[in-house]
């Protein structure tokens, strides 16, 4: 059977297109943004060996789509940059990678009963240390939906209860689960923008191959409070954790914190702290929503294994009259319960600084770094992708683009040592999303 994943990601994408221009929205409200380009890459390596690499042209056209509203019948949150790639000659097939973030919140009965869809399209690579090529890449879509009710049981007092059924499909690797998950929260409102909760969750995960990987169960119980003042935004929770595997139960404390703060007019800082039990499917979700829509690959491992994750994260996006800088890093430690030797360490950096030249031309520059390392073998490596782009805005819908980026890896075995040139030129067409004035709000674990 084909894997269907990029279907899924148009369709998601298709439908949450349609619902901007159908649904019920507030004059006010933001529109969506998109942009079409066809273009040329042109790569000196793109085996990404560590000699005697093969030049290719690659043909590419990009789709980015995003989409941040609030409205009384519908909330929207999506975040798309998706391309398909042609390579001559013909080294490798045609290639389909980007990322779509999607969450889209239908209120049924305003402050009572909403539906909720939530989409993660991306990619991870099959072996963590080697390059990333289309070689060493496969589609995951983490596609969940279900109903939200709050209750109202006093004046400033609340039941909470949702649930949702989730379906994670990997394009290689035999890792296609269900995932039925139930939560139920007292919340108890100490101040206008401030929250105490009493929570429990349930979270059953079902492998379509059950023979090769054991189903399992996950529980949480924990307290959270929360804060959200006119510049400041506080998270908290602390409480207890639950695995329930074939013959075993592991148990762990439950630790998150999270804040940001809008420092000034033009600056943003986050931060945040974890410890709790995750998986693949949730790790992906994770990395992904801190880095965005981009077309990086994630750096997870494709396990079916949970493992006890320590993560920590610091954003600080900035702007300023005609400049803007986004910088992110991030720490993440994965302890395996059933199995050790894939335990690991990851370190991952973004940095985005762009600087409006003049009113048509903007330059920018991008690095993105990963670093792995794993415990059993002391393996480890270090990819980095550089790049250096030019916009010139021809119209008030047209664009040209001319890029150059630099990929390097970098590892103590040596066959995924490499270096890869590329340059980019492409034509684009396109509407910019509105936006609020100042900086974007930072991408943190846990925060919408």
């Amino acid at each position: 059977m084909p894997f269907d994943t990029p279907l899924r990601a148009a369709a998601f994408a298709l439908t949450v297109g349609v619902a901007a221009f159908v649904s019920p929205r507030p004059t006010h409200a933001a529109a969506p943004g998109y942009e079409i380009q066809v273009g040329a890459i042109e790569s000196d390596n793109v085996e990404r060996l560590p000699a005697g690499g093969t030049s290719a042209t690659i043909g590419m056209e990009e789709l980015t789509f995003d989409w941040h509203d609030r409205g009384p019948w519908l909330d929207a949150d999506v975040d798309a940059d998706v391309s398909h790639l042609d390579f001559f000659p013909r080294i490798y097939s045609d290639e389909f990678i980007g990322n779509v973030l999607g969450v889209v919140k239908v209120n049924v009965v305003p402050d009572l009963l909403s539906w909720n869809v939530n989409d993660n399209f991306g990619q991870a690579p099959l072996e963590p240390l080697a390059p990333i090529t289309p070689a060493n890449l496969e589609n995951i879509n983490y596609l969940s939906t279900g109903p939200s009710l709050t209750l109202p049981l006093g004046r400033a007092t609340y039941l909470d209860v949702t649930g949702s059924y989730g379906r994670v499909n990997y394009q290689v690797s035999p890792l296609d689960s269900t995932r039925l998950l139930g939560t139920i929260g007292l919340l108890h409102e100490l101040s206008p923008g401030t929250e105490l909760s009493i929570n429990a969750s349930d979270d059953n995960i079902r492998f379509a191959n059950e023979q090769a990987n054991p189903n399992y169960q996950r529980q949480d119980a924990f307290g959270r409070f929360d804060t959200k003042g006119g510049r400041t935004e506080l998270g908290v929770d602390l409480g207890f954790s639950r695995l329930d595997m074939p013959g075993i139960r592991y148990q762990a404390p439950l630790a998150r914190f999270d804040i940001s703060r809008r420092v000034s007019p033009d600056s943003t800082i986050g931060m945040a702290l974890g410890h709790d039990y995750s998986d693949a499917a949730d790790g992906f979700r994770i990395v992904q929503g801190i880095g965005g829509a981009t077309q990086n690959a994630q750096p997870i491992v494709a396990a079916a294994a949970p493992f006890l994750s320590d993560y920590a994260t610091l954003a600080w996006n900035f702007k300023y009259l005609r400049t803007t800088l986004d910088l992110s890093a991030a720490y993440f430690r994965d302890r395996y319960q059933t199995d050790p030797t894939l335990n690991d360490k990851r370190t991952v950096l973004a940095l985005i600084a762009a600087r409006q030249m003049t009113p048509v031309m903007q330059l920018s520059l991008t690095e993105y770094l990963v670093r792995w390392q794993f415990d059993s073998t002391q393996e480890s490596a270090t990819e980095s992708d550089t790049g250096v782009q030019l916009v010139w805005r021809a119209g008030t819908h047209l664009s040209f683009r001319l890029a150059y980026f630099l990929a390097k890896g970098n590892s103590n075995v040596f066959a995924f040592q490499y270096t890869e040139n590329r340059v980019w030129l492409s034509v684009g067409w396109g509407v910019a999303a509105e936006a609020a004035p100042g900086p974007a709000p930072v991408r943190l674990p846990g925060r919408e």
